[in-house]
């Protein structure tokens, strides 16, 4: 005999007032909000991935664990206290922080799950009651984590006043644009687990938990925390068609470090919130800016270059907008205007300026000058004219290369070669003999 007694409802009952209810201006009203709410947001996160997002979704997953240190802790539970929100809000905004900061993206969309139980006639029934809601936040302002979590209130309260409509007939409703590579509005899962643990009684035998390892993934990632008697335990987890382990965890650091940042100072703009650890910091100023190498200082860099073309002549050097040079044409290009330099009295340390625009003439001007033995003097063509005149004024420039579009600029007295009408093809091709030293 069940020593249960016989539930006042079933789920049927349920199911039944919920199709009478949920329809007319009651249906009307929670679409209204969610139309505006989710206006013109993201279709889709971009996360860093370790690899391109498959066409169709696997749902192949994996997970990692981790722990929130007690008194980070005990600093979130002070925090939400002192903002009026629960800690189920500051962990959400620290994960859409998170987020928010790998992505680039100021618009996050969360989901996160909801019991959907909102009646205490629901509360022992056996069903499936739970539902999705959609949580979004908007980092754009870069507000200090104090006041995003005023944002965040208001927009979990607001999801939790209209989460009656179920999931699917949210998207049926809002039409998203749809595809098999993700799931429609959002692509990550928050949820806060804080059900009080236990003990399952069996006489003389003890029973324990045992977890099974995740081999699947509802979307791109699900963090799930848990609030027990033994402090915030977390789970991530992942969809391995998209992410590595290494990048996960790396992840999961940056999320624990935003939660000890905010538990110490709510004050910071999100902006400013530190999210590396000091492994990570060690790597990226020490490790990888160790690039000390043996350099070739006998030659120079028009030297270098030209031994480049041997290499690889018929390989494109350069391409601006529609148009593409060979090393081989660049070095060609450049030794006609070199020798025209040479011509013009262009030696060893005479400063040549350059005036012009973006453009493949500007490479071909740049290392005309180094092989003619000349130093260029970088002119930007959109300075004043007065500017300018200064400039080659004090610097004493002999002659200039530029282009017809932003010849204007130049004093009319000064020797100029305009690259993209004056080229002088008259000029030989072969590299001009060497003049320069590294020492010049």
């Amino acid at each position: 005999d069940s020593p249960l007694a016989e539930p006042a409802v079933q789920y049927a009952d349920f199911a039944a007032w919920q199709r009478q209810w949920l329809r007319g201006d009651v249906l009307d009203s929670h679409l209204a909000y969610w139309r505006d709410q989710l206006a013109q947001a993201p279709t889709l996160l971009e996360l860093p991935t370790d690899r391109p997002r498959p066409a169709v979704q696997s749902f192949r997953g994996s997970s990692e664990r981790f722990v929130v240190d007690p008194a980070v802790r005990r600093g979130l539970e002070d925090l939400s206290r002192r903002a009026g929100v629960t800690l189920f809000m500051t962990l959400e905004a620290a994960f859409a922080t998170t987020l928010a900061r790998h992505s680039g993206q100021t618009d996050i969309v969360i989901g996160t799950p909801i019991a959907n139980r909102t009646h205490p006639t629901l509360e022992p029934l056996i069903g499936y009651f739970a539902t999705t809601t959609v949580l979004r936040t908007d980092v754009g302002s870069n507000p200090t984590f104090f006041d995003l979590l005023e944002q965040t209130r208001s927009v979990a309260m607001g999801a939790y006043a209209h989460h009656d409509v179920p999931f699917e007939k949210l998207v049926e409703e809002l039409q998203p644009q749809r595809s098999l590579s993700h799931n429609p509005l959002f692509q990550v899962l928050f949820a806060l687990q804080n059900v009080p643990a236990q003990q399952l009684s069996l006489g003389d035998a003890e029973a324990s938990g045992f977890e099974l390892g995740r081999q699947s993934v509802r979307s791109d990632m699900e963090m799930h925390v848990f609030e027990d008697g033994e402090g915030l335990r977390g789970r991530l987890i992942y969809n391995t068609d998209l992410f590595d382990q290494s990048t996960i965890t790396r992840f999961i650091g940056h999320y624990q470090a935003v939660l000890a940042s905010v538990a110490a100072d709510a004050q910071q703009k999100i902006s400013a919130i530190d999210l590396l650890s000091d492994r990570e910091r060690h790597q990226l100023l020490s490790e990888f800016n160790d690039t000390a190498a043996d350099y070739p200082d006998q030659h120079c860099l028009h030297d270098l270059f030209e031994e480049q073309v041997q290499r690889s002549p018929d390989a494109i050097a350069v391409e601006f907008e529609s148009s593409r040079l060979t090393y081989r044409e660049l070095n060609e290009r450049a030794n006609q205007v070199a020798h025209h330099l040479q011509k013009q009295g262009v030696r060893p340390d005479v400063l040549v300026g350059l005036c012009v625009p973006r453009s493949l003439e500007m490479l071909i001007g740049l290392l005309a000058i180094l092989k003619a033995g000349g130093a260029y003097v970088p002119l930007d063509p959109t300075y004043p004219r007065e500017r300018l005149a200064f400039m080659l004024a004090d610097a004493q420039v002999p002659i200039v290369l530029s282009h017809s579009a932003v010849a204007g600029q130049l004093p009319t007295s000064l020797p100029t070669l305009l690259l993209d009408t004056e080229h002088p093809t008259n000029q030989p091709t072969h590299n001009p003999h060497p003049t320069t030293q590294p020492d010049h």
